[in-house]
């Protein structure tokens, strides 16, 4: 797994610019992967599935981070207005959601200021 800045400077890259959502989807997906138990996510790409419950920044870095798209089937979109995330290992039937608290936006423009 990268570290948080690899992971955000990526971000920024697909994403199109930095941005409070792409540090939270980083670090939600960053804590999900790792309470799985997975270390390489581009090496085990079949092993999870990820459901998003909000169409918004956060998105893409959760993508990008467990290297899950719609197009292969392993990202899956429940419109539900949460920031929030369900990371689901296959082999193993474990799940773990990652929800954000109200202030973690604020807490992530906190920690990166120069964010849009």
């Amino acid at each position: 797994m990268k570290t948080l800045d690899e992971y955000l400077q990526l971000a920024a890259v697909a994403h199109g610019h930095l941005c409070a959502g792409q540090v939270l989807g980083v670090r939600l997906a960053m804590l999900g992967l790792r309470e799985l138990g997975i270390t390489d996510p581009i090496a085990e790409r079949k092993r999870i599935v990820t459901y998003v419950e909000i169409d918004r920044c956060m998105t893409d870095a959760i993508a990008l981070v467990a290297n899950c798209r719609l197009g292969k089937r392993a990202l899956k979109f429940r419109d539900w207005g949460k920031v929030a995330a369900t990371f689901v290992d296959l082999p193993t039937g474990r799940a773990i959601r990652i929800a954000a608290k109200e202030s973690s936006k604020q807490i992530a423009r906190d920690m990166f200021p120069d964010i849009v």
